[in-house]
């Protein structure tokens, strides 16, 4: 499925780049029942309502069907109709309606607005859009009327989406990365370790068994070899790695990798229980970083470091945002 999934992936129109690029890239395709004109409001069904705000029920039909056929085309023959089931795509679509509603209601409460040359100047530089290096107006038209969309609507969407992007550096703005933090994370990412380990499948007594390894080495202070020598067990040595490299089962791999960043050289690690086994680890030798090496990288870490802080700041804030915002959900998703 992956495979075919790839080969439609490359075959896709720009008409249906425009469709993922405007929904999946941005929480913000609302369909902005606003701007579809009188007449459109009121009596309407209502998905959900967010702080009294309604996601009428025709908006959401909307933003569901383009998204199914955005994936039915990425899938090609393989998709089936059980899979926006299986996918959960109906969840995920109301999910990003409710969330660009919060958006925008905080957008505005913090006095945030789009210029007119701002929108412009955002669907003008679009090279979507774009004819011989230049904005085509024509070509403008032509893709929005493809995709069923006026103007009017795809402005609104970028509108928002510009709304978003101001309301997110507002809030990433407190985002600070120190040099202590920065040579840190940076000697924890590229230090090399060199490690002996032993893994059991997880059950009681391969618990027992190791507990009782490292009690022996603890109490008796018998060396790493010796004991391994004696336990009938075979250690394991890979090559020296990177703190997260895959060395184990992924299913094991965090656990793993914690009680090594925990360990000083020479020391034996209490049983480490982690996924789908138990492991018993030895800490043979750290190879340190350079100061040199980090100042040659430091701009650049230093940069990718501030990116993932700002971006676990905005998550965490959309999601205290959705925690405390009162909303109602009362379309029907199996």
């Amino acid at each position: 499925m992956l495979s075919a999934m790839r080969k439609n992936m490359k075959s896709l129109s720009i008409t249906l780049w425009l469709v993922i690029a405007s929904f999946i890239a941005t929480i913000f395709l609302v369909w902005g029942m606003q701007s579809a004109g009188p007449g459109t409001g009121g009596s309407l069904a209502v998905a959900a309502t967010v702080n009294g705000e309604p996601i009428p029920q025709l908006e959401f039909q909307q933003a569901y069907s383009q998204q199914r056929e955005a994936l039915r085309q990425i899938y090609g023959d393989q998709w089936k109709e059980d899979l926006a089931v299986t996918l959960g795509i109906r969840q995920q679509v109301l999910d990003s309606l409710i969330t660009a509603r919060l958006l925008v209601q905080e957008a505005k409460r913090f006095g945030l607005t789009v210029s007119r040359e701002e929108l412009a100047a955002a669907i003008s530089q679009d090279p979507q859009f774009a004819q011989d290096g230049k904005f085509s107006p024509e070509r403008y038209r032509r893709l929005l009327d493809a995709n069923r969309l006026t103007p009017e609507r795809y402005e609104e969407t970028i509108r928002r989406n510009r709304l978003r992007q101001k309301l997110a550096a507002l809030i990433q703005a407190s985002a600070k990365v120190s040099e202590t933090e920065g040579w840190q994370t940076f000697r924890a990412a590229k230090e090399k370790v060199r490690v002996a380990y032993v893994s059991l499948p997880r059950s009681e007594e391969s618990k027992t068994r190791l507990e009782n390894l490292r009690a022996r080495a603890g109490q008796q202070k018998t060396p790493w070899k010796k004991l391994m020598q004696n336990s009938g067990l075979k250690p394991k040595q890979p090559k020296p790695f990177v703190f997260g490299a895959a060395v184990v089962d992924p299913r094991d791999s965090q656990g793993f990798h914690l009680a090594i960043l925990r360990l000083k050289e020479g020391e034996i690690s209490p049983v480490v229980e982690e996924g789908t086994s138990y492991f018993l680890i030895h800490l043979l030798d750290r190879e340190d970083v350079t100061r040199e090496a980090y100042e040659k990288e430091r701009d650049t870490w230093m940069q990718q470091l501030l990116a993932e802080k700002r971006q676990r700041i905005w998550a965490i804030w959309v999601q205290e945002l959705k925690r405390r915002a009162e909303i109602e959900i009362t379309q029907e998703l199996a």
